[in-house]
């Protein structure tokens, strides 16, 4: 008898367990712009190329660049909800996506090496005035129907070679990741 109520038991314990891991959210909240895909789009800017998602409550774009020792990414989000979300770029990285991963993490204003970028931004021909006056993308609330633009920069090997890489962006419950290629 001990036997039968034990399998009894562990029946309704696989079966409840199944049950709740079906109804357990699946990760559809990553959306990547892939090539012709439904709300990815590519715009020419300035002369740069960025990539855009379109989604029912959030419109992103993104450019990347190399910036000295750093990856540069310019970034616009516009929060199309009818309540403020919270961004965090920190939380932004970069996901090469090599057979060895490696993932590239964000850089703090505060810890960049400020002589590279202002060098640069202040003497270089193919930089320009809308590029920089491009400020930092910072930990903000934007509301809603509101955009923010910024530049978040990300760790670069500058001894690799190209390659290709995720940018990936998580904005309120949404994980955005963007295809492209970094080069040295």
């Amino acid at each position: 008898m001990i036997p039968l109520r034990t399998a009894i038991f562990a029946s309704i314990v696989t079966t409840t367990t199944l049950s709740l891991a079906a109804s357990l959210p699946r990760n559809t909240n990553v959306v990547v712009c892939q090539p012709n895909a439904a709300g990815c789009i590519h715009h020419n800017i300035f002369g740069h190329d960025y990539k855009i998602l379109n989604t029912d409550r959030f419109t992103v774009m993104v450019f990347l660049s190399s910036e000295g020792p750093y990856t540069r990414a310019d970034v616009s989000i516009t929060n199309l909800t009818p309540t403020p979300i919270n961004l965090y770029p920190e939380d932004f990285h970069i996901q090469a996506l090599a057979t060895r991963s490696k993932v590239f993490l964000y850089v703090p204003p505060s810890q960049l090496d400020d002589l590279t970028i202002f060098t640069r931004a202040n003497t270089s021909p193919e930089i320009s005035d809308p590029e920089a006056a491009n400020p930092h993308l910072k930990a903000i609330t934007i509301p809603p129907n509101q955009a923010v633009h910024g530049r978040v920069y990300f760790e670069r090997d500058p001894s690799a070679t190209p390659q290709q890489v995720n940018i990936v962006m998580p904005i309120a419950g949404t994980v955005f990741k963007f295809p492209d290629v970094i080069k040295p």
